[in-house]
């Protein structure tokens, strides 16, 4: 969404502006805040970025007019356009002058709002330069299972919102950037598929509440970083790393130590030392961990019985399915089942 802000110590112009049939989800502009005070919409513009600022010609405080001087001047980012209930030339020239978006006239008409949400949502898509290839280097991170990348997250956003001349254009680039980054994954590790949805990481449920943007950016590519690093530790042994995709690819086949030893023409008992020693996990605990995560795609993605993915995934006895399942997620594998309702797109 485009944030807009309203200043105006006039009631009911300000109401008119609020009543008026362009915001919301058919526009993607929506009023986040309405002030009659000058002062207190440039705190607010130094705090946070808004796209629009519609900004009644006499306020309250400091003046439209240098409101307009110092968005301008600080890089505040947004656009402020002039209303009043008739034209003013003198704000008009003084509005050219200084960098004014747009002059709205009561009684407000919509299609002059709509062609300017058009302007700035064009000028947003023109705004998106990223120089740092921030895809690539998460990509990198990601392969060196470097807990540099929660660091490297937070910098990256800083540095895209800093440089970005609105919201709208930040998030833009932050879109591109997630989806190269969450396609190229899935892309390079095709057995994610089996534990993780690649469309669950362009999707947020309720469950979850409204966040902004950003946070859904971090926390969604730290979640894909830690299951990566859980499913697939980083480990130098060439064996062992092969031995890891074949149970990665292979979740509900026969996975019993001997089975995979002999399948890989590798000793078994060399594979149990060997394996601890590079991934600092018994050989048991890895393969409950990566079962476990296959049963939680299988109850979220499928309306199997509980007693049918334990089957699958080779646990004999429900019950104790049931409890090692509670254990590592904290509840039962049927509340693990949440609904597939989701209100917000990447």
């Amino acid at each position: 969404m485009y944030k807009v802000m309203i200043i105006s110590p006039d009631n009911e112009m300000a109401d008119e502006l609020e009543a008026m049939n362009v915001w919301g989800e058919t526009s993607g502009f929506e009023i986040s805040m309405v002030t009659d005070n000058g002062d207190s919409a440039y705190r607010e513009l130094c705090r946070e970025k808004y796209d629009l600022i519609i900004c009644d010609t006499h306020i309250n405080g400091m003046g439209s007019t240098e409101l307009l001087r110092r968005i301008e001047e600080e890089k505040l980012g947004g656009r402020l356009a002039f209303c009043g209930k008739y034209a003013d030339f003198e704000y008009a020239r003084q509005g050219i002058i200084l960098g004014a978006f747009d002059y709205f006239i009561s009684p407000f008409r919509e299609e002059q709002f709509l062609a300017a949400f058009n302007r700035i949502q064009d000028k947003a898509n023109e705004n998106i330069t990223i120089k740092t290839d921030y895809a690539g280097e998460i990509i990198e991170l990601f392969e060196a299972r470097d807990a540099g990348i929660y660091a490297y997250l937070s910098d990256a956003l800083n540095e895209i919102y800093e440089s970005s001349h609105n919201m709208a254009s930040a998030e833009n680039a932050l879109s591109k950037i997630y989806k190269t980054v969450i396609n190229e994954v899935f892309e390079r590790y095709d057995w994610l598929d089996l534990y993780k949805s690649v469309q669950s990481f362009y999707e947020r449920t309720e469950l979850f509440g409204y966040i902004t943007y950003d946070k859904l950016f971090k926390n969604r590519i730290t979640e894909l970083f830690e299951e990566f690093c859980e499913l697939f530790p980083k480990v130098d042994n060439q064996q062992i790393k092969t031995v890891m995709l074949y149970i990665l690819n292979n979740p509900e086949s026969d996975l019993k130590q001997k089975t995979i030893a002999s399948a890989l023409n590798i000793n078994s008992t060399y594979l149990s030392t060997i394996f601890s020693v590079q991934t600092k996990l018994r050989f048991i605990d890895y393969l409950t961990a990566v079962k476990l995560k296959r049963a939680g795609w299988l109850l979220q993605n499928t309306s199997m019985k509980v007693t049918e993915i334990a089957a699958r995934l080779d646990y004999k006895d429900i019950g104790y399915f049931s409890r090692v399942f509670k254990k590592q997620y904290g509840v039962t594998p049927t509340e693990y089942r949440i609904p597939d309702d989701y209100t917000y797109q990447i």
